[in-house]
């Protein structure tokens, strides 16, 4: 599922989320060979994923410190399951829902902080894109860091957040060539699939919450 899931909204939805920042990424590849393009992609997208195993970490450990007891552990399943289809359902009809749950403040925040890092032009400067690409206010990013805080375990929510990172870099390594080939109905399926998926796992996931407490 979280395979499925990252793999469909990575060529649906998260190279469009991304854009502004691939654009920015662009700015250091002025008189690179292919070859150094592919290093300095590589490292770019494995500061993103970096920020994404953080992240994971920081919601696992909250996930420890609220999961007390099986009762308790119900109400946060059947809590955060309610959420996470909030999630698809934002993702799958877009609109205000959409804005509310990808915040145009923190947005701003973000891409502000990233304009500055790239007036350095270093290699420094060029990680810490990378890591602030992967703090972007993102619905399907929530909807893993919600499993992570349902794992209420620290390595398993970082390793979530791993595998939905790995599973993102071929669509962000190849964005600029996949994913201008694939037809805009066709991304539009993908994206429609991968929110539907996170509705019904939200719905499961409440409905398993309920009845533990049942």
């Amino acid at each position: 599922m979280i395979i499925s899931v990252a793999i469909l909204s990575s060529f649906s939805h998260c190279v469009g989320m991304c854009s502004g920042f691939l654009s920015l990424q662009a700015l250091f590849f002025k008189g690179k060979s292919k070859s150094e393009i592919l290093m300095l992609s590589t490292l770019y997208n494995l500061a993103r994923i970096f920020a994404y195993v953080a992240l994971g970490a920081l919601f696992g450990a909250f996930g420890v410190a609220i999961s007390f007891g099986m009762q308790a552990r119900g109400v946060i399943f059947f809590i955060v399951g309610l959420v996470i289809a909030f999630i698809g359902i934002a993702l799958l009809f877009r609109g205000e829902l959409l804005k509310f749950v990808e915040s145009e403040k923190v947005l701003k925040f973000i891409v502000k902080m990233a304009k500055t890092s790239v007036q350095k032009r270093n290699l420094a400067s060029f990680l810490l894109l990378g890591f602030l690409n992967g703090l972007l206010p993102c619905g399907v990013v929530y909807y893993f860091l919600a499993l992570g805080v349902l794992s209420a375990n620290v390595a398993d929510a970082s390793l979530i957040m791993l595998i939905f990172g790995l599973c993102t870099l071929p669509a962000m390594l190849l964005a600029s060539f996949v994913f201008g080939l694939l037809r805009e109905k066709f991304k539009e399926i993908m994206f429609k699939l991968s929110a539907c998926i996170m509705i019904l796992n939200g719905l499961y996931l409440s409905f398993l919450g309920y009845r533990a407490n049942a």
